[in-house]
């Protein structure tokens, strides 16, 4: 089995708004394999098109968002940091369709799709996801999201659940194993 050098992974988490039409990004996190946030921005989205700004669940206000970079910015910030990383998330499939960012299945690693993670938190059924703050407390008998979410704190916990099951989850990608439910590894070339 080869190696994966910790300094590939990135983990990522991203806050939304809802918007007229779709989630709109509001807030996006990159760390390191050891926590260290590598990029940290809220992002502007215009108060006509933003129907809730979530902000009882996100902390996000209109005011926090009002000077923040655009969208394109921000994508183009993140897609460079990210390039040829493996990204680490929970549900990930959220985030990259909200940054409307496709990445290489094989340099995906998402904790709420893994089979070893899924089982330890008794979810067998394909469609239902293993919430992050449960995830904390049972995996490293931490409290998280007390309050408004923030995405460095959860981007730093699914890195940190990660590398608990790294070992595992790349063995099983060498192996050719179906390591994460309802994604068909054969067939499957981009996530998202």
């Amino acid at each position: 089995m080869t190696i994966v050098a910790l300094d590939r992974y990135v983990a990522i988490d991203c806050e939304m708004v809802r918007c007229n039409t779709e989630a709109g990004l509001a807030r996006v996190a990159l760390v390191d394999h050891a926590g260290k946030v590598l990029y940290h921005s809220f992002v502007f989205q215009h108060p006509a098109n933003v129907v809730d700004y979530q902000t009882q669940k996100s902390g996000i206000t209109q005011a926090l968002l009002k000077d923040a970079p655009t969208v394109e910015t921000v994508r183009k910030q993140v897609v460079e940091i990210i390039g040829s990383k493996i990204i680490v998330g929970h549900a990930l499939f959220n985030d990259l369709a909200v940054l409307q960012h496709r990445h290489d299945y094989e340099d995906v690693r998402d904790t709420a799709l893994f089979y070893p993670i899924r089982e330890r938190m008794g979810i067998k059924h394909e469609g239902m996801y293993p919430s992050l703050r449960l995830m904390a407390k049972e995996i490293l008998g931490r409290d998280i999201q007390d309050g408004a979410h923030c995405p460095i704190e959860d981007a730093r916990t699914t890195m940190e659940i990660f590398l608990k099951y790294r070992a595992e989850y790349e063995k099983g990608i060498a192996d050719g194993d179906d390591v994460v439910s309802g994604v068909p590894r054969a067939h499957a070339k981009w996530y998202w």
